[in-house]
């Protein structure tokens, strides 16, 4: 028998009992169980091992990959890149193989994953370094909206044992200790940089006002780029990330008495300072606005009183107060953020009010920063570049022309910011290092595999750097502009929809300038199952006869037409 025949022979019967040969041992890349990933029903291959600790070189082709098992290469390799594709043969079967530099994370779970409660996992995450953590936790479904999608986000929760009855606390990627991370899904971003982007570019725009007395506070999140196997299957590119809590904001606990504050914007109302109807403390949801912390009590009276002060104070008393009673700082850096993203979902809702504690003004902590960069929270290019976010605060603050007031301050800490971390090229450079981790590591190539609505196209980048010069252009003249009072008539014309309560339950009030507008509600699947006439201010509409689940709120008038999401449960 021929000496190649018998090889072939033993590497076929090799691959069939799954080993590579001692005799064989120079032709095969033997990778280690925790960086390898396979995805048998994608026909995919996943190592995150970095290359340069990888024994590949010119002096030593490699032939065969052994992993699970092990397969043939379809061509020797001879180096390893991470921005290439290679192929390999097992069981009559090819796979696709990948060499990436990002962490990848591994969930197994027995249960079906829902949006609550949280299910018993098992978590292993992997860096290129070598760091390999290990956990048990509880797993759900996290979002509103974006539950909708076919790419979820979760929850993780870490747990000492599988039943949760004790948490443990996990450091992921150079964040912060915690036993609570989110999977973020970015599937509505067309290059899935945006949000991260953001929420970096914060950082450098804003530090948290008492920084000095609290070093470990944040004003804000990190997000790390994760590539995420469940079950086996790979799921794409994910962003492991901090949360918006009273930990990572260090404000003061319950003591006998609430002492510091926090409420999530969940929908519009009292959260755009454009409503004020009474709160019932039996409940976690007023006028736009979940309650967060303390846990130990609800109680919306502060809050309560914050929004009416803003809504009703007298002029002398607002701008000789207000400063008081909302950090001065962070609305002006808040300001800025919001309009040069255009984030058209975070004048109230996506947003965090928090209050370090009493005796301490409020100040706004920025969540969910996906319809940025000239995209709505769809993904949707809006292409627009003009007009001023505002809500029912900052349209007071606008007025504000004394020396040293929101209009003084707003100048110049613009111009300051347009020297430094808000020059065009600075934000570019920001976006395109993400951009190009991703391409780097062929991520766009897998990602569309895993999903293939993903379209990932090189005019991306172009249309923001347009995008951007315009919108930049735009803030330039309008915030060196000199201080004069607006009025409800110099703001943009474009009248808000404003939707509350959101979730809703039996009814709906819709506000909006006086109508008469068309008001529909359709389900996801575009039927219509509402519709009536509006015909402002305020408009209450029943809902309690509709089914439970998200749905898409149209108000449509002679000049405009609006839509916004509304939750009914």
């Amino acid at each position: 028998m021929s000496s190649f025949f018998t090889r072939t022979l033993l590497l076929w019967l090799c691959m069939l009992v799954g080993f590579a040969p001692a005799a064989l041992a120079d032709d095969t890349l033997t990778i280690a169980p925790p960086f390898y990933h396979v995805d048998h029903q994608q026909r995919l291959v996943l190592i995150n091992q970095r290359p340069a600790d990888l024994p590949v070189s010119t002096r030593q082709t490699r032939r065969y990959l052994r992993l699970d098992h092990t397969y043939a290469l379809a061509a020797p390799l001879t180096a390893v890149a991470t921005d290439s594709v290679y192929q390999a043969r097992y069981a009559d079967t090819t796979y696709a193989v990948y060499f990436t530099q990002l962490p990848v994370v591994r969930l197994t779970t027995r249960h079906v994953i829902a949006d609550t409660p949280s299910v018993y996992a098992r978590l292993q995450l992997t860096e290129p370094d070598g760091l390999v953590i290990e956990s048990a936790l509880g797993i759900e479904i996290r979002g509103g909206f974006s539950q909708t999608y076919p790419k979820k986000s979760y929850e993780l929760s870490f747990w000492h044992d599988s039943t949760g009855q004790q948490s443990a606390d996990v450091q992921l990627l150079g964040m912060r200790t915690d036993n609570k991370y989110n999977l973020q899904a970015l599937y509505n971003e067309p290059l899935r940089i945006r949000s991260k982007t953001a929420n970096a570019l914060w950082q450098e725009v804003h530090q948290i006002y008492y920084k000095a007395a609290e070093p470990e506070a944040k004003n804000g999140i990190s997000m790390e780029y994760a590539e995420v196997f469940l079950n086996g299957r790979y799921l794409g590119l994910y962003a492991l990330t901090e949360r918006i809590d009273r930990k990572q904001l260090k404000l003061k606990k319950y003591n006998q008495g609430i002492t510091g504050e926090l409420y999530k914007g969940a929908g519009w109302g009292g959260s755009t300072f454009t409503a004020r109807p009474p709160f019932d403390n039996t409940s976690e949801i007023w006028s736009g606005f979940e309650y967060k912390h303390p846990d130990e009590q609800i109680d919306w009276t502060a809050l309560h009183r914050f929004v009416g002060f803003v809504l009703n104070s007298p002029d002398e008393e607002f701008y000789r107060t207000y400063q008081q009673q909302f950090h001065l700082d962070n609305a002006v850096d808040y300001f800025i953020f919001l309009n040069l993203l255009r984030a058209g979902d975070n004048t109230g809702k996506n947003l965090y009010i928090a209050k370090y504690k009493q005796g301490e003004p409020y100040y706004y902590v920025p969540w969910d920063l996906d319809g940025v960069f000239g995209t709505d929270w769809t993904g949707t290019h809006t292409g627009a570049t003009d007009g001023i976010l505002s809500n029912g605060l900052y349209d007071r603050l606008l007025n504000d022309c004394a020396p040293d007031g929101f209009r003084d301050r707003l100048r110049a800490r613009w111009a300051a910011l347009r020297r430094t971390v808000l020059t065009q090229q600075h934000l570019l450079d920001l976006l395109q290092a993400n951009s190009a981790t991703l391409r780097r590591n062929n991520v766009y190539a897998r990602e569309q595999l895993a999903w293939p609505a993903f379209r990932p196209s090189a005019a991306q980048m172009p249309y923001i750097a347009t995008w951007l010069t315009a919108r930049l252009q735009l803030l330039d003249d309008t915030f060196a502009a000199p201080c004069s009072p607006v009025t409800a008539t110099t703001a943009p014309q474009t009248a808000r929809l404003q939707l509350y309560p959101n979730p809703a339950t039996n009814y709906l009030t819709v506000e909006i300038p006086a109508g008469p507008y068309a008001l529909s509600i359709r389900d996801l699947s575009g039927r219509m199952v509402l519709q009536t006439v509006v015909r402002g201010p305020q408009s209450q509409v029943a809902v309690g006869h509709l089914t439970r689940g998200v749905y898409v709120a149209t108000v449509q008038g002679q000049a405009t037409v609006q839509t916004a999401r509304l939750l009914l449960r």
